[in-house]
């Protein structure tokens, strides 16, 4: 203890004061010290910091749900794009496939009409040689022999359409099977009803023989021929 305090009396002066330089020692002591404390104990938070921490976590939690809410939106729109996508092409199947059976069912018909046609253009034979083709079945009373009966007709050359007109009637009447006219006319007549239309090949046999009346010598004569009236 005297040693110390023989020490500490060293460094004052004879007054008892301290001296200069240690009293500046000592300064420097304490603001080390305070110094070191300051720097080791952190700032506190304010107020203000928090708040701002808080807003930034909002922020960050509203951009994250409309974030989810576009991709839900992105999800159903490309959902709902796929299901259109899905009905046209079904649509678009049916509609093939209506135009498919369409066009099969038209080929059918197309076929049965020419198959039709052919059966309807393939004349049938009488006697003499005689031909027949009925374009249209009459739904009257049935010519009978030895009955008066009335036609309009025309008599061509070389075909039904074309041909050159040779002679032609609008109302014509004779008794049928009486010799009236060509035994051709009296053969291609029989079972017509009244109202029906007929066509007829009439060969020169059956006809003028090989008298020219218009179509040649010998030729083949062409009428069609509409039955307008049978007498009771």
């Amino acid at each position: 203890r005297q040693k110390s305090t023989a020490k500490e009396d060293g460094n004052r002066d004879d007054d008892g004061r301290w001296s200069k330089d240690e009293t500046s020692n000592q300064t420097d002591k304490r603001a080390a010290h305070h110094n070191s404390e300051t720097a080791a104990s952190p700032a506190p938070a304010t107020k203000k910091d928090d708040t701002n921490s808080d807003a930034d976590k909002i922020e960050r939690l509203r951009l994250k749900k409309q974030l989810k809410k576009q991709r839900q939106k992105e999800k159903k729109a490309e959902a709902a794009k796929q299901a259109d996508e899905a009905r046209q092409k079904k649509e678009k199947e049916k509609l093939q496939l209506q135009k498919m059976k369409k066009e099969q069912a038209t080929k059918k018909n197309e076929k049965k009409k020419f198959s039709d046609t052919k059966q309807t253009n393939e004349f049938k034979s009488l006697r003499k040689g005689v031909k027949y083709l009925d374009l249209k079945v009459g739904n009257g009373p049935v010519v009978q022999h030895r009955k008066k009966i009335r036609v309009e007709y025309t008599l061509r050359a070389k075909n039904h359409t074309t041909g050159k007109i040779i002679d032609a009637s609008k109302n014509f009447g004779f008794r049928l099977g009486k010799g009236e006219v060509i035994e051709g006319y009296d053969i291609g007549l029989e079972g017509m009803r009244v109202g029906g239309i007929r066509r007829l090949i009439v060969p020169k046999q059956a006809g003028y023989h090989n008298d020219d009346i218009g179509a040649g010598r010998g030729a083949d004569l062409y009428f069609e021929i509409e039955l307008l009236y049978v007498a009771p």
